[in-house]
C-alpha cells in the first residue's frame, strides 16, 4: 500500500509541475512574440534586413500563410475535388497551405507577379507574418 501512495503522490506532483511549466512556457512565448515584433519593427524602421550581434545573425523574414477563407471551407473542398486534388483531404493544414502556395507560384507572369488561380478566388485567404530568424553568424578569420 505504501508504493500505491508513493506513486500517487509522485504522479500528482509531476502533473502539477507540468501545469506550472506549461503556464511559464506560455508566458515566455508571449514575451518572445513581443520581442520579435518589436525587433522586426525596429529593423524595418532602420531599413535593416539583417545584422550580426555577437555570435548570432538576425534576419527579418516574411512568411505567407494560406488557409480556407472564413466560412468557405466546404466550398474550397468542393473546388479542390473538382480540380482533382481530393488527396489533400488526408493531409494536415500545413500541407494544404504549401499546396496553395505552389498553385499561386505557378501563376507567375514575366514580371514575377502571381495571383490566386481563378478556381481558388474567394475560397482561400493569405496573411503574411513578419518574423525574425536567428542563426549562427559566420566567423571570418
Amino acid at each position: 500500500m505504501e508504493n500505491l501512495f508513493f506513486y500517487a503522490d509522485r504522479l500528482r506532483a509531476l502533473r502539477e509541475e507540468k501545469d506550472v511549466t506549461k503556464s511559464v512556457l506560455s508566458d515566455i512565448e508571449k514575451e518572445i512574440n513581443a520581442a520579435e515584433w518589436n525587433l522586426s519593427e525596429a529593423m524595418a524602421e532602420a531599413e535593416c534586413s539583417n545584422f550580426t550581434r555577437g555570435d548570432k545573425q538576425f534576419i527579418l523574414v516574411t512568411n505567407s500563410r494560406w488557409s480556407a477563407a472564413d466560412d468557405r471551407k466546404e466550398d474550397l473542398y468542393t473546388a479542390l475535388k473538382e480540380q482533382g486534388f481530393e488527396e489533400l483531404f488526408t493531409v494536415n493544414s500545413q500541407t494544404l497551405a504549401s499546396f496553395i502556395k505552389e498553385q499561386v507560384a505557378e501563376t507567375a507572369d514575366d514580371n514575377g507577379e502571381t495571383h490566386v488561380p481563378d478556381w481558388l478566388v474567394g475560397l482561400v485567404k493569405n496573411f503574411d507574418r513578419v518574423g525574425i530568424t536567428m542563426k549562427s553568424a559566420n566567423k571570418k578569420s
